[in-house]
């Protein structure tokens, strides 16, 4: 099931970077009670609507959360004959109370949005232009430009589950193969909503080469859920660490060098002491090529990225420092 809360369209993206902070949903209990009819999307930033779903005046429905802890826009409220039950409303749209009144729609208020599966993960977030230096003929990589998203942003290379061993979770021989010997374009679609399918067409370039095929048959099948929720939940951490001051320090030091010690520092800035202690370089050729932060819990649309980090063991650092690099080949 499609989980609120992914971001939608590229101009999002930038001002979402730009201010220096990820939206935080902000869990709440109680009742939202409908003053009116107003629509009910399953996402706010993409105002999808399943189904073409409004509340009733007068109806009542369990209160989920907040689209964030201070100037809240949106609730989010369950609808239980709807697919996703998960859906948001406009604050301006009715009113709350202490408790729903028997036979309200949803759950018992308490009852928490769900979550993916609990366990081990590393988020790979790649720097492309380092990735491009050495695949220049990769068509997302011969497209690259200093205005695209990916040239100021980290970029998605997967969510994987750990151990690493935990891969092509019943995936037939043949397509193990395909995948193994780089034939990416043979392997069957990734089955995604329109929304979804542009998010990560900005998030991870490498869609261009059918990456999102290849992560999806190797690590996205062994993940507990389908695809649609296995990106969105990847989408939604990469937007949390773009938005944080890690992000901030990727783009402010392009074309300078980083130390292992000053992304970890950024780390603990952004989620917590000892953050960064979860997180390891990997460099190519004096680049950065890409951050592999180990996460664990479960991760959903209300999930903070600062819980997994901490719930995680800390690894080794990886290499000590490596310059950013900036968009378009070096000589």
């Amino acid at each position: 099931m499609r989980r609120a809360g992914v971001l939608s369209a590229l101009g999002f993206w930038l001002a979402f970077a730009s201010c220096g902070a990820a939206l935080a949903f902000e869990p709440l209990q109680g009742c939202f009670v409908a003053d009116r009819a107003c629509p009910a999307p399953s996402s706010i930033r993409g105002a999808r609507n399943p189904g073409d779903l409004a509340t009733e005046a007068g109806s009542s429905y369990a209160l989920l959360g907040a689209n964030r802890a201070r100037q809240a826009s949106h609730y989010q409220i369950r609808m239980p004959e709807a697919r996703p039950p998960e859906r948001w409303v406009a604050i301006a749209c009715g009113h709350t109370v202490a408790a729903c009144a028997p036979g309200a729609a949803g759950p018992a208020p308490h009852s928490p949005p769900p979550q993916g599966p609990v366990g081990n993960y590393v988020l790979a977030a790649s720097w492309q232009p380092a990735f491009c230096e050495r695949h220049r003929a990769t068509p997302e990589c011969r497209s690259q430009s200093d205005e695209r998203f990916d040239a100021l942003h980290l970029a998605l290379h997967g969510l994987w589950p750990e151990p690493r061993e935990e891969v092509y979770c019943g995936v037939s021989q043949a397509l193990r193969v395909a995948d193994e010997a780089g034939r990416w374009d043979e392997l069957p679609p990734v089955g995604l909503s329109a929304g979804t399918r542009a998010d990560l067409a900005v998030v991870m370039p490498g869609t261009r080469s059918a990456l999102e095929r290849h992560e999806w048959l190797k690590h996205g099948t062994c993940y507990g859920a389908p695809a649609e929720d296995y990106f969105a939940d990847a989408l939604q951490l990469m937007a949390e660490l773009n938005g944080s001051p890690v992000g901030a320090l990727m783009a402010a030091r392009i074309g300078a060098r980083v130390t292992a010690d000053e992304l970890r520092a950024a780390f603990d800035q952004a989620f917590g002491a000892g953050a960064g202690d979860r997180v390891a370089l990997s460099c190519a050729g004096g680049l950065l090529a890409e951050l592999q932060i180990h996460l664990r819990g479960a991760i959903g649309a209300t999930t903070r990225l600062a819980d997994l980090l901490q719930a995680a063991a800390p690894v080794d650092e990886g290499c000590a420092a490596g310059r950013i690099d900036p968009a378009g080949f070096d000589p």
